[in-house]
């Protein structure tokens, strides 16, 4: 008989580094930002913290690459996993540099999404960001708490005075995806009305970016 192994959330979770290359990204220059947008609560600016050196700080090309570190420093991981190739085997989107974050309900997790979605447009590492929701209550009150965040003079100030997108414009499918939104849509709408609309906004700037035209 097979002895069942139990095990807590917290021991599985992916660490990212506390390493970064600071030629690429200092974070340092969002502290004051941060403090203002999440003010004491710490567990929000840590969040956004790890996932800014995930994505911007140059120690990991993928998912994969943090899943593998995680998995050699990991007794756990391997204790659940016979291997690598098993544990690797339930990742999803493993050659991108994709991540997910788990929060308790009514914890400000949207203060968390708006908070990496402004540096990452502030640093110029994306052109557009695509926030899909569950339902259109939820959407409907995240683009009010977004536009009220994005008519913050105070955080506005705070970013760096060499930010490439300092002001986001908050938006829903139903405008064009423009470079520098922030677009908010409920994905069930987005899988049945507007999916192709939005997939012609990004592709469009992408193209614009590229230089190609059709």
């Amino acid at each position: 008989m097979l002895e069942r192994q139990t095990f807590q959330n917290k021991d599985l979770v992916l660490k990212v580094s506390n390493s970064y290359d600071p030629k690429r990204f200092d974070p340092n220059k969002y502290e004051a930002f941060l403090d203002a947008l999440c003010i004491d609560r710490e567990y929000q600016k840590e969040a956004i913290r790890e996932v800014l050196r995930y994505f911007l700080g140059g120690q990991y090309s993928n998912l994969l690459g943090l899943a593998e570190e995680n998995y050699r420093n990991n007794p756990k991981l391997q204790e659940k996993y016979p291997s690598l190739i098993d544990f690797t085997h339930y990742l999803q989107l493993p050659n991108k540099l994709s991540c997910s974050l788990d929060h308790a309900t009514a914890t400000g997790k949207s203060y968390v999404m708006y908070g990496i979605a402004r540096i990452m447009l502030a640093e110029g590492a994306v052109d557009q960001v695509l926030v899909l929701c569950p339902s259109n209550t939820i959407e409907a009150g995240l683009t009010e708490k977004f536009r009220s965040l994005s008519a913050d003079r105070t955080l506005k100030d705070l970013l760096p005075a060499d930010s490439k997108i300092a002001n986001p414009r908050i938006i829903n499918a139903s405008n064009t995806i423009q470079k520098g939104d922030i677009c908010i849509e409920n994905i069930h709408a987005t899988y049945i009305n507007t999916k192709s609309a939005i997939e012609d906004s990004l592709d469009r700037e992408r193209r614009a970016d590229s230089g190609i035209e059709r």
